[in-house]
């Protein structure tokens, strides 16, 4: 009886299962006829290295995945420019007939106004829902992804739920308290990493706007982006290279390096659970509770005494830290990661870099994060 040898050519073809990775959920990547229509006929075959016309065809979607998602950020970026100039000349407006001659420092004070109210939040809030809905429509379209075949969750139990929610919740406090570490010794060193801005508190409706975003704009939105359309598009040759490149972009795009410690492992777990449950869904709601629970203590810093939020705080991550370390070992010792066969290996990162839009999607979040630096 011949052995099996998953080097040698495969033939025939399953579309659903070109590679015949048995570690890999077969509903969930897309049809290989996609990308190599040939496969239908008796004499196509897979070889260890890819034909020309299966390179381009695999290029093709993951260039069209890294173009739609330096769409997002344009279209976020040119929003978020247009609204906050719109602002400032009505704002301006008003002030010239309520006051008169302006100060040369007006702008300025514009600026730090809208910073500090509801109006700042509304905007970035606006422009990231404009960006990443159009985003993902539009590269939905482009590559033929429905988006109702994004949410059709199968085997999601409640303990499903409970254990992904606490392991996010886990990643969160173990990668925050390795960026503390990080803050301290970068600052001992003469080169200090700064994370993101907290809160701050303000008003009732600046507090509305930053729970709305926070809690549901950001988290569905980028869910669906990244875990809908780009994994969906970055898995066709591999679910293993999907889960770690869009976790990798999930980090690359927050653009910041202290929160890339924690979107970077917590993407994986996003990744994994969407392609586990083939749904979007387990994602959105591990995102928004990670984050409403990031919400609730920036909240909770401005309401309580400090040693109240102390108090607090210690008991939530001795909680977190018991609960979160059974369910990780737990989900370590029943789950893992799809793997790779040889084929998979060399038509996942390999074609990925080959793209000019990947080089260019990295630059340019690199380029914006150095720009909020400075």
């Amino acid at each position: 009886m011949p052995t099996y040898n998953e080097y040698a050519d495969i033939a025939p073809v399953n579309p659903r299962n070109p590679f015949r990775n048995p570690t890999e959920e077969p509903d969930y990547t897309p049809d290989y006829r996609e990308v190599l229509p040939e496969i239908d006929l008796p004499e196509c075959k897979l070889e260890l290295m890819p034909s020309a016309a299966e390179r381009t065809g695999i290029r093709r979607y993951f260039s069209m995945t890294f173009l739609t998602l330096l769409f997002a950020f344009f279209i976020s970026a040119t929003c978020f420019t247009a609204l906050r100039l719109i602002l400032t000349a009505v704002l301006r407006q008003v002030d010239l007939r309520a006051i008169g001659d302006l100060p040369e420092n007006y702008l300025l004070i514009a600026d730090q106004y809208m910073q500090d109210s509801a109006v700042g939040i509304a905007v970035t809030l606006i422009s990231f829902l404009a960006g990443n809905l159009t985003a993902f429509a539009v590269g939905c379209k482009l590559t033929g992804v429905q988006p109702r075949t994004l949410f059709q969750t199968r085997e999601l139990r409640a303990v499903h739920c409970v254990l992904y929610g606490v392991a996010g919740l886990w990643i969160q406090m173990l990668t925050g308290l390795l960026a503390d570490g990080l803050i301290s010794v970068s600052s001992r060193a003469g080169f200090p990493l700064t994370a993101p801005e907290s809160f701050g508190g303000g008003s009732a409706m600046r507090t509305m706007a930053y729970v709305l975003y926070g809690c549901i704009i950001a988290p569905v939105t980028e869910e669906l982006l990244l875990r809908g359309f780009a994994l969906k598009n970055l898995s066709r040759v591999s679910q293993r290279f999907g889960i770690l490149m869009t976790a990798f972009l999930f980090g690359v795009m927050h653009e910041n390096v202290l929160q890339f410690l924690f979107t970077f492992p917590l993407g994986i777990l996003l990744g994994y659970i969407t392609i586990r449950h083939n749904s979007v869904l387990p994602a959105i709601a591990v995102h928004i509770t990670v984050n409403a629970v990031s919400v609730l203590t920036d909240l909770m810093k401005d309401v309580l005494p400090l040693g109240t939020f102390r108090t607090v705080n210690m008991v939530y991550m001795l909680t977190v830290l018991v609960l979160g370390t059974v369910a990780v070992l737990f989900l370590l010792a029943t789950e893992r990661l799809p793997d790779n066969t040889p084929h998979q290996n060399l038509r996942g990162m390999r074609i990925a870099l080959t793209s000019p839009l990947f080089s260019a999607l990295l630059a340019v979040h690199i380029v914006s994060a150095l720009l909020n630096v400075l």
